[in-house]
């Protein structure tokens, strides 16, 4: 009685330990001793901004590397988000049609296409380890990210002449504008900031001419 007390003991004991070693600060590390040695660092106070934001960056290259799923590159997790930022703007558009039109049932299966579309590309991103970015990578994205503000600007433009032009052809002063349709606008400005960032990011990354040619 006494040995199976203590066997129990012994397991619970262990798998504390285990579940000790899987998890740190609600992060779980993968049983990484240097991770957890960083985290630890990184919760100091008296480091800097600099050297925080140094630390979460070694952080993620440890776990990236202890990592078992297959990885994905800088220019890979661009191509997705691309693709992604593509389906929400379709999804968007669509629901917008059909709330102008007052018919929804003629852009349910353009609704139900994209959002099963983005469902698997959310699975099949899930299933890669991402690449951390390098000094390059970052700043190539910085210049996309302004460039997609500008982007998102004009679009913004544009969708307003496009409405006032419509008014104009049936001879309407205003547009009834509802709390949906903000909320679906809304939709559509995030997919387009995915496509513009990562299609500039995409562009800034191409190789030049002269390389390939080497």
């Amino acid at each position: 009685m006494n040995i199976s007390l203590l066997a129990f003991i012994k397991a619970l004991t262990e798998n504390k330990k285990t579940a000790e070693q899987k998890t740190y600060g609600g992060i779980i590390m993968r049983d990484n001793e240097k991770v957890r040695q960083l985290y630890k660092e990184y919760q100091r106070k008296d480091i800097t901004r600099a050297e925080r934001r140094e630390m979460l960056e070694k952080i993620a290259r440890e776990r990236y590397k202890t990592d078992p799923r297959k990885s994905i590159s800088v220019k890979g997790q661009a191509v997705v988000n691309l693709l992604l930022g593509v389906v929400m703007t379709v999804i968007a558009v669509a629901a917008m049609i059909s709330r102008s039109i007052g018919s929804i049932r003629q852009q349910t299966p353009a609704v139900v296409a994209a959002t099963a579309v983005y469902v698997v590309l959310l699975i099949i991103s899930g299933r890669y380890k991402k690449e951390p970015e390098d000094e390059l990578a970052k700043e190539l994205m910085l210049k996309a990210t302004a460039y997609s503000a500008k982007g998102l600007i004009i679009s913004t433009m544009v969708f307003g002449m496009a409405v006032n032009m419509a008014c104009n052809r049936i001879h309407k002063d205003s547009v009834k504008i509802t709390g949906e349709m903000i909320m679906w606008y809304g939709y559509l400005m995030i997919g387009m900031y995915y496509v513009l960032r990562n299609a500039f990011y995409l562009w800034l990354d191409r190789t030049p001419e002269s390389e390939e040619e080497a």
